[in-house]
């Protein structure tokens, strides 16, 4: 056993044998804000013994633990006191979103291979692992090479994956992944990204600017992304130092229980020996946990702070692409729960889409006009990428809509969304504003200018101009998102499911507003995907016994009706998912319920704080 657990093991048993005063039959203390990084713990996220350098070797790139630099906040200096008097700790939900220091140098690195395995890697872009060299700090390295990316193996810049044995790692690492960014002129949106998510305390990756030369050629700037492995979890002394690590399988981050074929499956990255039955059963809490116990199950099994705030990073910055990630998803065995760990931020709309001139970037706004919330079924550009990627057959055969079900359960909830959204006007109220954000964008463009002035691959003139356009971007964003909160209190539907029976397969329709509304058209369906009454792709159009489309059935205010299978054709799973939509979009939900089996004689009902089971 590692360290840690012997630690906890010893310290149960201490207990166990009546050591101190403890009572060995007192509960627990409970866990606020679990999965959030404290930045008031010494050492917290430091690299383990023996690693050279607690910054992994970047000269201070960031707040060592993946957190925000401590702004006076913790329980040390949360107030003066009177003499001999401990100050009342701050609870973490009110410390303050600081971003994290700025490294002072780039690093330099460079990597050597033979001409021809170089030659090779630009004429066959998907070229597995190949030896290199890798040289930093005064040292060599032997080394396994090869691009990364999907897309961005293509770019002329490209981006590389550096492997070290166990016996030769870098500072601590095992992996460096060194992304070019050349898809985005202003050099900038994804290391803000990551410092965004240090800001709010979230365990992810750290983002890092440094200089690349490969056989000798200046390449430019890249910033290199802290891969998420053993490494990762040990510098942020999580309980479990061997937890489990999943990524996501390609184009899916959806948290489902099914996929479409052209997805992925999970990719277990350590501990692959062992079952996977914990995976499956966490999305089955997921996907499946009755409506009213939702919020303890997800307190109980993951990290469901952390994930909030990583949807506020979503808002923010306009996350897009998110199910193209293939981010990670690890399980502490200690805590027993799993955290999400984001991946692959380089595809934020805030980047500078690199084929965008000066001119078009100096005023548009298209790209800073993402709805809230990104990736769920409120996501209106969840349509968006549908109606786009149900035409390339070719890449996605039998595509479709994809957001991710976690992220809607927790829009969809009362609690979590109320939380969520106090999460984010924080981040909007002590971060995302001009006054933080536009001398930051300063110092990360002034720390990489002279280096950007050689990049042979990026063009100058956009990133200068970068600096403007971020700017810009935080500005307009900022009240865009302000507004679509608005948005979104005021649009809520009023037709909503008032109860629903999937043993005695009936569901209830409500009208809560002042008009009366027709049913016509609009479809029920056991699979919120599938949603369409119509149009000419099938694969979204709702059939018995998965959905059907509804008749004219007019609801009055305050009137409810009740819904049958029998009549309508279709099956309700013992526990799935239930939504009324319009009909003609794929994110015109009305209402959705996930449920769980209930027990014999009980069903689902909305009372006045939300669901119950009755």
């Amino acid at each position: 056993m590692m360290r840690l657990r012997l630690l906890i093991s010893l310290s149960m048993l201490l207990a166990a044998c009546g050591a101190g005063t403890s009572d060995p039959d007192d509960p627990l203390p409970s866990v606020t804000d679990p999965g959030i990084t404290d930045p008031d713990t010494p050492d917290s996220g430091a690299p383990d013994a023996g690693s050279s350098d607690s910054d992994s070797g970047t000269p201070d790139a960031g707040a060592s633990d993946g957190g925000s630099v401590d702004a006076g906040t913790g329980p040390g200096d949360g107030g003066s006191a009177d003499a001999g008097t401990d100050p009342q700790p701050v609870p973490e939900v009110e410390r303050p979103y600081t971003l994290p220091k700025l490294q002072t140098t780039v690093p330099e690195y460079a990597l050597t291979m033979p001409p021809e395995v170089l030659e090779k890697f630009m004429r066959e872009p998907l070229t597995g692992e190949q030896d290199a060299t890798f040289q930093a700090n005064g040292k060599t390295f032997p080394v396994k090479v090869r691009l990364r990316g999907a897309s961005a193996r293509y770019f002329d810049k490209k981006s590389w994956n550096v492997s070290f044995a166990d016996k030769d790692k870098f500072e601590g690492r095992t992996s460096l992944n060194l992304v070019a960014e050349y898809a985005d002129a202003s050099m900038i949106a994804e290391k803000i990204s990551y410092d965004l998510l240090a800001a709010m305390r979230v365990p992810a990756s750290k983002a890092t600017f440094v200089r690349l030369s490969v056989n000798g050629r200046y390449e430019g700037v890249f910033v290199e992304v802290e891969q998420v492995n053993k490494a990762f979890v040990k510098a942020r002394q999580f309980p479990d130092d061997d937890a489990s690590i999943y990524r996501a399988g390609w184009k899916d981050t959806e948290f489902k229980t099914w996929k479409v074929p052209y997805q992925g499956d999970w990719v277990k990255k350590t501990n692959e020996s062992e079952p996977d039955d914990a995976l499956w059963e966490v999305l089955d809490v997921i996907n499946h946990t009755p409506e009213p116990q939702l919020v303890a199950a997800l307190e109980k099994n993951l990290e469901i702070e952390s994930y909030v705030r990583s949807m506020v990073l979503d808002a923010l910055m306009s996350n897009n692409f998110v199910e193209d990630s293939e981010s990670y998803f690890m399980h502490d065995d200690i805590t027993g729960r799993w955290r999400y760990v984001p991946w692959d931020l380089n595809n934020v709309d805030a980047r500078w889409w690199y084929a965008n001139s000066v001119e078009d970037q100096s005023a548009s706004t298209s790209n800073m006009k993402h709805p809230l919330f990104n990736f769920t079924l409120l996501d209106g550009w969840v349509e968006k990428m549908y109606q786009q990627r149900k035409l390339e057959q070719g890449s996605y055969p039998g595509y479709l809509p994809t957001f991710s079900n976690m992220g809607t359960r927790v829009v969809l909830n009362p609690v979590l969304r109320a939380r969520l959204e106090a999460r984010l006007d924080k981040a909007l109220d002590e971060l995302f504003t001009s006054k933080v954000m536009d001398p930051y964008i300063d110092q990360l463009h002034a720390l990489i200018d002279a280096s950007m002035k050689t990049d042979p691959y990026m063009d100058y003139a956009k990133f200068s101009a970068g600096k403007a356009y971020m700017k810009r971007f935080v500005k307009f964003r900022r009240e865009f998102v302000m507004a679509e909160v608005k948005r979104l209190k005021a649009a809520r539907s009023t037709l909503v499911f008032q109860a629903f029976d999937p043993r005695e397969g009936w569901v209830e329709v409500a009208n809560h507003g002042a008009q009366a509304v027709s049913l016509q058209g609009m479809t029920l369906t056991t699979n919120l995907r599938v949603s369409l009454a119509g149009g000419d792709y099938a694969p979204t159009i709702v059939k018995a016994p998965m959905g059907a489309v509804l008749g004219n059935t007019t609801v009055a205010p305050g009137q409810t009706v009740r819904l049958t299978a029998a009549s309508l054709g279709i099956t309700f799973p013992a526990k799935g998912e239930v939504g009324l939509f319009d009909g003609t979009s794929v994110v015109g939900m009305k209402d959705a319920l996930f449920y769980g089996q209930l027990p014999a004689g009980k069903h689902y009902a909305r009372g006045a704080e939300g669901w119950e089971v009755r």
